[in-house]
């Protein structure tokens, strides 16, 4: 039986090596699929961090008035334990905070350093700010 993926025709057992490679994924890389990083060298992720599907990372942009060229690069820091929602952007020099947890869908144009908070919309603006007693690092359920 034969099968088309991404228009790509694709035998059983190539069907079932696909579905392992998208379900491991995660453990392998620790990335979901469909995730843009622009530039691994100007992106830096602490400890812990959640990425969904769909998600773009972005440390450099075009120029406005020359889409040909390019503005110079620009370091996104996303801080320990933040949650990234599936088709999230974040644009270059955005800095997040330990604990920021983005919406699904959101575009970060700006910095968040204090962390601790939800943030949403577009532009994303925070929405609630988290109680740091409550939360939990996950190494310390270990």
């Amino acid at each position: 039986m034969i099968r088309e993926i991404n228009r790509v025709k694709i035998t059983k057992w190539r069907r079932a090596l696909y579905w392992l490679f998208r379900k491991l994924h995660v453990f392998l890389f620790g990335v979901n699929p469909n995730v843009y990083i622009q530039n691994f060298d100007h992106i830096h992720l602490g400890k812990g961090v959640w990425i969904a599907s769909g998600v773009s990372i972005i440390a450099r942009n075009h120029d406005i008035y020359n889409p040909d060229k390019h503005e110079d690069w620009q370091d996104v820091y996303i801080g320990d334990y933040c949650w990234i929602g599936a088709n999230a952007i974040i644009l270059p020099g955005v800095k997040l905070g330990p604990h920021t947890i983005v919406a699904a869908g959101s575009v970060v144009t700006k910095s968040f350093p204090e962390g601790y908070c939800i943030i949403a919309g577009n532009p994303a603006k925070i929405i609630r700010k988290l109680d740091n007693q409550k939360i939990k690092n996950p190494q310390e359920d270990l």
